[in-house]
Formats: C-alpha cells, sequence, structure tokens
C-alpha cells in the first residue's frame, strides 16, 4: 500500500542525487572560475554596492529600551497580495531589530595552525591582519552607530592601552616569544597612537554604550572581549612616550582614517574588506552564544622609505550610506542567519522529501573533494554570489560551523522582509500563485498556502515557519472560505514588499520605498555527466527531517480548520498523528455545511471555514 506521506525509496534515492549532483555542478564550476581569476575579487569589493535597496537606520529613530538585556529598533512594513486591482488587501507586518545588547562576543586569540581558515593563505600572503583588523572595524562600526542610534554615546577610551615598545624588542625576537606579538603601525602621531592602543588592549580599550529604561548600561553590537595569552606590543617610527592618560576618543570618521592609513601602509585594503565582512557577522556570534576564535596576527616589520606618503581619502567617507545599509543588516543576526542558509533551498523540493536534498547535499559537501575548507566556501559562494562576503565573514569568524549545523537537520528559519530588501529566494511563500487551468478541481497545497497567508486571516498572519512547500493538492471544494474566494481569480496574485515606516522619535514616521526587486535564482543544477554518486550516508529510514518540516507545514496549513475528509491518511499518519493534544489538528466528522458558498468570508467563518473536515 502506497504511503500517503512518506516517498518511497525509489523517490528518496532521486532526490538524493539530485541534492549530490547540484553541489557537485558547483564545485566542477568553482573549480572552473580558479583557473580563469582570482575568486575572491568581486567577493570582497561587492561589500561596496551590494544589497542596494536594504534600509538604513533613518535619523531621529525611536528605540525601545524598556528592556534590560537589549535596545530595539521598531517598523512597519507593508506588503501588496495581487498584480492589480483585488479584493485581498494589503496588509501591515511588524518588523523589529535589536541594537544593543548587554553581552560582548569573546574572542580568542591563538596560533593560527588552530584555524581551519585562514583569509590571507587564500592570497599566499604570510602576513596576516585579520584580527587587528576585525578590532579596528569593531571600534569603528560602534562609533558610527553611537552618531546614529539617539541615547547611545561614545566610543571612550577606558584606562587599558596596549602595551609599547620600548626596549626595541627585534620582530625576530618577537617570532620566538610565543606571547608576544609586535605591531608595527608606521610613522603616526599621538592620536592614532592612543587609538591604536585602546582598540589592541587586552582587557577593553573602549566602549561605546546606551543606558536601557531597568538600569543596566548595553553596549553595541560589536562590542567584544579578548581573551588571549598572546600580548599585542605596539611599535611606531616616531618616538613613543607616554600619552596623555585623559584623551578624547578618536570619532568615527578619524578612526576611519587612521584604520586606512594602516592599510595603506601595509598594503592590505583586501584584508580590510575581509575583516569587516567578518565584523559584520559578530553579532551572529553573539546571538549564537558562541566565541569567535581568531588567528594571532603576524605583522612584518616594513621598510621605511624616504618617498611623502600622499594621504588618500578613507575608503568608505565617500560611501557612507552604503556603509550604513550594512551596519543595519549587521544588527539583524536573525536576517543574517536566514541570508547564510538560503542557498540550501531549492524550489520544487517538497517538505516531505526535505530530507533526501539535505542528505545529498551534505553526502557530497562531507566528502574527500570538499574537505579544504577554502574549497567548500568557494562552493558555497557560487551558489548565490551576492551573498559571498556574508560566507567569507563566517568563515573568518567560524560562524559557518552552526549555519551548517543547522541547514543539515533542516532547523533554519526565514526572514522575508531581509529576503524582499534583497531579491533573495528563502522560501516558497514568496514566489507567486499558480493559474489554475480551466476546468481545475484541485489546487496544490503550495498555492493553498500561499492564498492563506495572502488572505492574512488571524490564523496566517505568520508565514510558515520552514521553507519548503506541502506536498501534493486539495480539492477546491475542501479549501477554506478565503482560498476558495480567490483561487479562480483572473488577479495575479502574490507577495510583493511596498515599503517600510520606521517609528521615530516625537511620534514621527521614516518611510523607505523601493521598485519590487526581482528574486535571484540559485546557481547549480544537475548535470548530464557521469557524476560518480557516493551513497554511504544514504537512508532513506533516517529522515527527522522531512518528518519536522512535514508535520510543522501540515500544523500551520490545517491547525484552525480541521484536515479535510480527503486527507485522512495523511492526518493518521505517524507523522503526523504524535502532535502534542494541546496542538492537536481537529477531526470533527463527516459533516457537510449547509452554509452557501457565495456570503461573505466573515459570516462563513462563524459557522465553519471548511466542508467535509475531518
Amino acid at each position: 500500500m502506497e504511503d500517503a506521506v512518506r516517498p518511497n525509496e525509489q523517490a528518496f534515492k532521486a532526490m538524493y542525487e539530485r541534492g549530490y549532483c547540484t553541489w557537485f555542478s558547483l564545485y566542477e564550476m568553482t573549480i572552473a572560475d580558479t583557473k580563469t581569476h582570482l575568486p575572491w575579487w568581486g567577493c570582497l569589493f561587492q561589500l561596496e554596492n551590494a544589497f542596494l535597496d536594504h534600509p538604513s537606520f533613518p535619523e531621529n529613530l525611536a528605540v525601545d529600551a524598556s528592556f534590560s538585556n537589549t535596545v530595539i529598533a521598531t517598523g512597519i512594513s507593508t506588503w501588496r497580495t495581487a498584480q492589480g486591482p483585488s479584493d485581498l488587501p494589503s496588509f501591515d507586518q511588524e518588523f523589529f531589530i535589536p541594537v544593543a545588547s548587554n553581552r560582548p562576543t569573546i574572542l580568542a586569540i591563538s596560533d593560527p595552525q588552530q584555524s581551519a581558515f585562514v583569509f590571507p593563505r587564500c592570497f599566499s600572503e604570510d602576513n596576516d591582519h585579520i584580527t587587528l583588523l576585525i578590532l579596528a572595524w569593531t571600534y569603528i562600526l560602534s562609533a558610527r552607530w553611537a552618531e546614529i542610534i539617539p541615547g547611545a554615546s561614545g566610543p571612550k577610551y577606558s584606562n587599558f592601552e596596549a602595551e609599547w615598545d620600548d626596549e626595541n624588542i627585534s620582530f625576530e625576537r618577537a617570532s620566538t616569544a610565543s606571547t608576544i606579538v609586535i605591531i608595527d603601525l608606521g610613522d603616526i602621531d599621538d592620536d592614532a597612537a592612543r587609538w591604536w592602543a585602546a582598540v589592541l588592549a587586552v582587557e577593553g580599550g573602549w566602549n561605546a554604550s546606551i543606558p536601557s529604561d531597568k538600569g543596566p548600561i548595553l553596549y553595541s553590537l560589536w562590542h567584544t572581549k579578548l581573551v588571549s595569552e598572546q600580548r599585542f606590543t605596539l611599535s611606531r617610527g616616531t618616538k613613543s612616550r607616554p600619552l596623555p592618560a585623559q584623551h578624547r576618543a578618536a570619532s568615527f570618521a578619524t578612526a576611519l582614517r587612521y584604520l586606512s592609513s594602516y592599510c595603506e601602509f601595509h598594503e592590505v585594503a583586501e584584508q580590510s574588506h575581509a575583516a569587516l565582512a567578518a565584523t559584520l557577522l559578530l553579532p551572529v556570534a553573539r546571538f549564537d552564544n558562541r566565541r569567535v576564535q581568531l588567528p594571532a596576527p603576524r605583522v612584518h616589520r616594513k621598510v621605511r622609505s624616504n618617498k611623502e606618503t600622499i594621504c588618500k581619502t578613507p575608503a568608505w567617507s565617500e560611501n557612507l550610506n552604503q556603509l550604513d545599509r550594512l551596519l543595519t543588516l549587521s544588527c539583524n543576526a536573525v536576517g543574517t542567519k536566514a541570508f547564510l542558509n538560503s542557498v540550501f533551498f531549492e524550489l520544487g523540493v517538497a517538505c516531505n522529501i526535505c530530507g533526501a536534498w539535505l542528505q545529498g547535499t551534505f553526502a557530497f559537501l562531507d566528502s574527500d573533494i570538499v574537505q579544504d575548507q577554502h574549497i567548500l566556501l568557494r562552493v558555497l559562494m557560487k551558489r548565490d554570489p551576492s551573498l559571498g562576503f556574508l560566507w567569507l565573514g563566517a568563515f573568518i569568524i567560524g560562524a559557518q560551523t552552526r549555519s551548517l549545523q543547522e541547514a543539515r537537520q533542516g532547523w533554519w528559519k526565514i526572514d522575508l522582509h531581509v529576503a524582499a530588501w534583497t531579491g533573495t529566494l528563502m522560501s516558497f511563500i514568496q514566489e507567486p500563485v499558480s493559474t489554475l487551468r480551466p476546468g481545475a478541481e484541485e489546487i496544490s497545497r503550495a498555492d493553498e498556502c500561499r492564498l492563506m497567508y495572502l488572505s492574512h486571516d488571524q490564523y496566517y498572519t505568520v508565514p510558515p515557519l520552514f521553507p519548503f512547500a506541502p506536498f501534493g493538492s486539495t480539492a477546491i471544494t475542501d479549501t477554506n472560505i478565503d482560498v476558495r474566494q480567490h483561487a479562480r481569480c483572473e488577479t495575479s496574485h502574490g507577495l510583493e514588499y511596498e515599503g517600510l515606516t520606521w517609528r521615530c522619535r516625537g511620534g514621527k514616521r521614516a518611510v523607505t520605498t523601493v521598485a519590487r526587486i526581482p528574486l535571484r535564482g540559485k546557481n547549480g543544477q544537475p548535470t548530464d555527466g557521469n557524476i560518480s554518486v557516493t551513497y554511504d550516508n544514504f537512508d532513506n529510514d533516517d529522515d527527522d527531517c522531512s518528518e519536522m518540516v512535514t508535520r510543522n507545514i501540515f500544523t500551520w496549513l490545517r491547525d484552525e480548520d480541521g484536515f479535510p475528509v480527503a486527507e485522512r491518511a495523511i492526518r493518521e499518519h505517524e507523522w503526523i498523528d504524535n502532535l502534542d493534544s494541546d496542538d492537536d489538528c481537529p477531526i470533527t466528522g463527516d459533516a457537510q455545511s449547509t452554509v452557501g458558498g457565495n456570503l461573505h468570508g466573515w459570516l462563513l467563518k462563524t459557522m465553519t471555514r471548511r466542508s467535509n473536515s475531518l
């Protein structure tokens, strides 16, 4: 007897192969690209123009500081439900984003050999400035945050400073001392020297903060705490002398200039972009309550030249709007996590077989072919190149480990706001409702879900938690009134983002609207070549992922109205039947509704929302 929910072994195997071959094709594309150009340049410099329609915090933003552990900014997004006239109205969705936290992200400095991924190796460089540059960027983003967020203050220097090389320790001697790392800062003045001494102080040389209404002082989302047995010892060409204890902290613009001068001096502009990408991911590490492991810097002393230094315009100073967009994106850790795992979503993969897709995907990603972390990163970037800089940042700070764990289990959430702002395909719910052919008596359950969400009844104001669509179809006579009302509508229904209204101080509003951003397709198609698929991890009996996602989507779909009679076998299936009693979808009998189908929805809902329900 055919199983009503679980696919047979042949279908499971075919989907496993689809997952394996899709990612194998991405690997082949990655290797082919490596032969023609350096793979990292586009990824690094897309930071300067990525996601141009992503909103940034407005002036005079209102923030809610009523919590003891966070401060949040809020807004309302508006969504259309159709192209052209429709009796499905637009709807609003609450949006909130944290802007402060009560705890830092722990940064642990260790030997580079302990890190599976070290970015400078991508360029075959021996110098590694990434850790220093990340620390500089935490200050710079926090300084900009303090300028934008009302009530925030700082940065302010503490009494802690990194030490100076007053003994003229040679770099050769420092390299043999496991606890000493000499940092050559070049010919800098006292103000720049004091800034670097604060940025590289292990004990915490600065802070940027905002008070909560309940008393605790909260900090910017890039606030970090260093854990390191290694001591940063600073060196500069100008004479080192004691710096004033009371020193005004560098502003955002000044700190940006100091960082730009350092990058120019050491010729590490690429590493600075990579460090910015990594810093943007620090709120994700804090959200996951995970410490970040970073390699100890390897900074060689630069040979001074007699040429006059020409100060260039600091990077980002003329692209401030883009930096503000990236700062806002960075604050949204949930959205960033949704970004990363969106590469594992595949259209056409239903909830009851998504486990096979992911099983095949990770059978390849776990294989010996991509054991090198640099290769794995490039394959993930190839799936959706627009997200490349986020994956790069994730690998630098180790955030990819958690993302891959969640993806392997099928346990990741979507964020329709960031999806709309960036044209990222994250869920089946974003696809338009299909047009029914004349005479059709059934509607796909995916389209049924879409219409239920677009109708935005009080029970369907939140989209399905997971991205994979329900399988199969439902008789139109078995759908609820909202679906029946619009399934045959000549209007093209689909979810469209219209704009975001930020709440600002004094009851004011800041409105941002954008043109509809088309959804990007994802790279990777199963090839027709002779791919040797590995079946070592193939196990169609171990499908907890599909079971979890299937139970969740059918709970979302049927929890309010119950299951139609035609879905009795689905309702009684072991994947569905073991719902907790408090959340159980009802079995209500075979009674037909005698209420006419042309009455207004509100009247129908007072009596029964679905005919032929169990």
